[in-house]
């Protein structure tokens, strides 16, 4: 895994490297070549233009998004949802661990409620939990320095076979098997590194459910989605969306969604459209939104500040911050410039080999490097 953030973040609830580099090895001779966007194109015209050459160089089926500043927004996007049907920035689908940066609001908003602090440990959640685990604290959680490794025992183990197939690795994941398996999972690194973890984003949001006593979808809605006005976004819904976009994997096979009520607040399941997210961006350039201490960095690495789910960096003289997700068969980024106002929120239903995709559009958008 590597030390950038920048980097490491997008492979959200991912699966191994190594994992996705044997999908494109063993299949890439029997399996259709990375799509690209078609001539479809829907929303602001100059936008959609704007998108089209920020993409030139990258495969996806298609691109969407959502783009502003403190005075004006705009949507467009490019490329098909499925055949047969062009791609819109209403287009719902999986955003992986951009959801990451939704829990980490959430966490924000319990602190500043008092129902919970950065200190307060899993033991102080679960008080039957026993050993190492039971001394994490919420805050190492949120900055992945818990020292957990990126997957659960069970989740890694399957990973191999559902990279081949672009399975969900996660879909045994309930919030009590998870702890179960969390307790017995090796620590990969020592407490206060820096180590990406989706199994510490998972239980970071069961341990708000549990102390909260209530459902993390629930919360989510409540405190976080309504008040941005984030109504399209689902996590864990009971129906998929009839309208979602279709998933393909990096070489264009298509991807199972991913499900799963354990890993749910990792970035499992999370549903949402460019337009969506795009309102989070804005709230984000404005600094006005729930839980915005999450914003701030706790740690420092090489790459960038970690805050509570997301990223910030100095890039071009400008200071950002934001969040990406990946799963197999999606690529989402949710970008900010909050000293100038501009905001961008890019998605991608299709999954690719560089994960920093999404990414790289929204930073082209954005005028930076």
């Amino acid at each position: 895994m590597s030390s950038n953030p920048f980097r490491s973040v997008l492979r959200t609830s991912g699966l191994l490297a190594a994992a996705t580099a044997a999908v494109v090895a063993l299949t890439a001779s029997a399996s259709p070549a990375p799509p690209r966007p078609s001539p479809d194109s829907t929303g602001n015209a100059v936008l959609a233009e704007r998108l089209r050459v920020a993409t030139a160089d990258l495969a996806g089926q298609g691109f969407a998004v959502a783009a502003g500043n403190a005075t004006v927004s705009a949507s467009a996007a490019i490329g098909t949802a499925a055949p047969g049907r062009a791609l819109t920035a209403g287009t719902p689908q999986e955003i992986g661990s951009v959801t990451k940066g939704l829990t980490g609001l959430l966490f924000a908003d319990a602190v500043a409620r008092g129902e919970v602090t950065p200190t307060t440990t899993l033991g102080d959640v679960y008080p039957r939990l026993t050993g190492p685990l039971a001394a994490t604290t919420l805050e190492e959680l949120a900055t992945h320095t818990s020292g957990l490794p990126r997957l659960s025992t069970r989740a890694a183990l399957a990973a191999p076979l559902t990279g081949l197939t672009y399975g969900n690795p996660y879909r045994w994941d309930t919030p009590q098997n998870l702890l179960r398996d969390a307790a017995w999972t090796p620590l990969r690194g020592p407490r206060g590194q820096y180590l990406y973890s989706n199994l510490g984003y998972a239980l970071l949001g069961n341990a708000l459910a549990t102390r909260l006593g209530r459902p993390y979808p629930e919360l989510l809605r409540e405190r976080v989605l309504q008040p941005l006005g984030m109504d399209v976004t689902q996590a864990a819904p009971a129906q998929l969306p009839p309208d979602r976009a279709r998933e393909l994997g990096p070489d264009g096979r298509p991807s199972t969604p991913w499900r799963s009520s354990g890993s749910t607040p990792a970035g499992v399941g999370v549903y949402s459209t460019a337009d969506d997210l795009g309102r989070l961006a804005q709230a984000v350039a404005r600094g006005d939104l729930p839980g915005a201490r999450a914003l701030d960095p706790v740690v420092q690495t090489p790459g960038a500040g970690v805050g509570w789910g997301w990223l910030s960096a100095d890039l071009g003289g400008r200071s950002v911050v934001g969040v990406n997700g990946a799963t197999t068969g999606v690529r989402t980024s949710v970008w900010a410039v909050p000293s100038t106002g501009e905001w961008v929120a890019v998605t991608s239903p299709s999954g690719s080999a560089d994960e920093a995709d999404t990414q790289t559009v929204a930073f082209r958008l954005l005028g930076l490097a």
